[in-house]
């Protein structure tokens, strides 16, 4: 197999990941300060709400022409078909090994590139998601009219379920390399969708889809949105997740993705290995199966649990009730995670992309004239990785500080807004901690 693409299968993030200016434990120890510190800033200069009350965002484009929107949006649609039918076909019909382009495709570009743009420039699921493709090419030849709108009512809960199979077939299942099982389960879950889609209307999509769920949050990072006139604004970046809408399974979306990552650095520790021993199989995912339910537990029940010592310092009845309100703080956290573990994943593996479409079902041919280009390992240092997985981290997890001080100051009176946020700040002081000490200790 492909020695690039066994990084890919392992989702590995690279040697060399405590190639540091510094020693390990004394980055860790100055992260968890940064984010402490940023606290202390927060309570001592923040002292009313700001995020939701901040000035209008200054429009970057006029409104724009309604067939220039529509030959965007439809060019992003022909893509996302496109992309999806050169996945299933690769998966069904190319090397049965792992040098297989649907690989590279699903782990790589899609799973870590389009989060990262997402968080960038926006939702583009929405216009390259080819299963809402399907949902309006279906609901125009039936005749109907506008898409339905989202109900406040619809949950989360569903598309936590589908994240959570997706990260138990990277990191728990025995032969996540194989491409005809990818193929397969990529095949069942679009008929899913679009059955979902039939039934329920093409709006489900965004609370059912697992991808739309998690990338829409993801897209309250952007500093670039749309608002109703189309026009193309610009915002601070995570402001825009203080005014996302929370619903039901919000919270257990959020921790899985939040949890798998944790997850995926553990199960590189000694200690985990040790664990697995000479398992493979169906022992071998078993096991995983139950570490991977045992980290986004932990994860869950420490946010929980801060909540809850949070609820009680207040006097609030029903602690269950400050779960949504707090749990945006977590989206930056999780997308601090995905670029800390796989930077360089996307940065060296997206190389492969090329290279392997030039000849995608294995045939021997050059289509591109791509098929001897080689990865180029050199393109970025251990040292800049490193770095980045430590800004990353700080970055996210003082973003996730200011967005729960923000909704706490506007949420209780003054004097108990910053108390009141202790047991969730120690919370994210012990993931900065314990996030870098898997990712660059293990």
């Amino acid at each position: 197999m492909n020695t690039a693409l066994q990084v890919v299968l392992a989702h590995g993030v690279g040697s060399g990941r405590a190639d540091l200016p510094l020693p390990v434990w004394l980055f860790t120890y100055a992260a968890g300060m940064a984010v402490a510190i940023s606290f202390v800033a927060a309570g001592i200069f923040w002292s009313r709400p700001r995020l939701p009350l901040g000035p209008p965002d200054p429009p970057l484009t006029p409104p724009p022409a309604r067939g220039w929107l529509r030959m965007v949006r439809g060019t992003g649609r022909v893509v996302g078909v496109a992309l999806f039918a050169l996945t299933v076909a690769t998966a069904l019909a190319g090397p049965a090994n792992g040098n297989n382009l649907s690989l590279v495709l699903v782990f790589v570009v899609f799973w870590v590139g389009l989060p990262l743009l997402s968080a960038v420039v926006g939702d583009v699921w929405q216009v390259l998601s080819p299963w809402d493709t399907a949902a309006l090419v279906a609901r125009r030849l039936r005749g109907r009219g506008a898409d339905p709108v989202v109900s406040a009512a619809s949950g989360h809960w569903l598309a936590a379920a589908g994240l959570a199979a997706f990260v138990w077939l990277e990191l728990c299942y025995h032969s996540p390399s194989s491409p005809r099982v990818l193929g397969w389960l990529t095949v069942g879950y679009a008929c899913a969708m679009v059955a979902g889609a039939a039934w329920r209307g093409r709006g489900w999509l965004r609370t059912g889809d697992a991808f739309a769920a998690w990338f829409g949050l993801l897209a309250a990072i952007a500093p670039l949105h749309r608002d109703a006139a189309g026009r193309v604004r610009l915002r601070l970046p995570f402001v825009g997740l203080a005014s996302t809408t929370i619903r039901s399974g919000t919270v257990a979306l959020v921790v899985v993705a939040l949890g798998s990552t944790a997850f995926d650095s553990f199960a590189r520790s000694d200690f985990w290995l040790r664990v697995l021993g000479d398992r493979e199989g169906w022992a071998l995912t078993g096991v995983q199966t139950l570490g991977l339910a045992w980290v986004v537990g932990v994860v869950g029940i420490a946010y929980a649990g801060a909540l809850r010592l949070n609820a009680r310092m207040v006097g609030i009845d029903d602690p269950d009730e400050l779960l949504g309100r707090f749990v945006h703080s977590l989206v930056p956290i999780a997308l601090a995670y995905v670029i800390a573990h796989y930077f360089s994943l996307l940065v060296f593996e997206s190389q492969q992309v090329p290279i392997l479409m030039s000849d995608p079902l294995a045939r021997g041919w050059d289509l591109f004239g791509t098929i001897d280009w080689n990865v180029n390992y050199l393109l970025v240092s251990t040292r800049t990785i490193s770095l980045v997985q430590v800004g990353a981290i700080v970055a996210g997890h003082v973003a996730g500080v200011l967005l729960a001080h923000d909704r706490a100051v506007a949420l209780f009176p003054p004097r108990q807004a910053t108390r009141a946020q202790l047991p969730l700040v120690a919370v994210m002081v012990l993931y900065t901690v314990g996030g870098l000490l898997l990712l660059l200790g293990s």
